[in-house]
């Protein structure tokens, strides 16, 4: 192996296609949560209509990775500790957000967690990319991002506009990317 190369591996199509479905299926349930967490800032009308068409939106994700074949145009080329990778990278999430829980309580600023873990999850996207090879999980993670600094930038006037921002932005965000994975694969 080459400094600064990365031993890699073809997924086998069986395993691909179970990283695809298992990607798409988190964006569908993870974007349901974050849609949720922040249609508390819509009004109690538009909060139920939203609601479900949150819950179609991620039902159809799901239904259609069971029905849509996969337009991926070359096989999922993996680096060969790609489920160390998942796991440092799900683990280091994990940590980052309990501490921003632990903290934003400590220190009264409860307003901006919506916005830091967004943040947080957003950027465990970005290496997640390469592990899973799915570039589209490196946009998916940066767009999500943006949407928590716009819930953290939101905090400072507003709490609950500040989840609204993060939470439908982040939902938003899950679902464009799950429709994208489904469609390449």
């Amino acid at each position: 192996m080459n400094q600064g190369t990365t031993e890699t591996f073809t997924a086998p199509d069986k395993m691909s296609a179970g990283m695809r479905r298992n990607g798409v299926m988190i964006c569908a349930f993870f974007g349901l949560g974050w849609y949720v967490g922040g249609a508390g800032v819509l009004p109690a009308g538009a909060y139920w209509v939203g609601l479900g068409l949150a819950a179609a939106v991620s039902i159809a994700l799901v239904v259609a990775v069971y029905r849509v074949g996969s337009g991926r145009e070359r096989p999922r080329e993996l680096p060969k500790d790609w489920g160390r990778r998942y796991g440092i990278w799900v683990g280091v999430e994990v940590v980052l957000i309990v501490a921003a829980v632990v903290l934003a309580n400590r220190f009264d600023l409860v307003d901006f967690l919506p916005g830091t873990i967004a943040v947080i999850v957003g950027l465990h996207f970005v290496p997640l990319a390469r592990a899973f090879d799915e570039p589209i999980y490196r946009w998916g993670g940066i767009a999500m991002t943006v949407a928590g600094l716009g819930g953290v930038a939101a905090a400072f006037g507003d709490g609950l506009v500040a989840g609204g921002i993060a939470g439908i932005g982040s939902a938003l965000v899950l679902w464009a990317t799950g429709f994208a994975v489904l469609k390449r694969g």
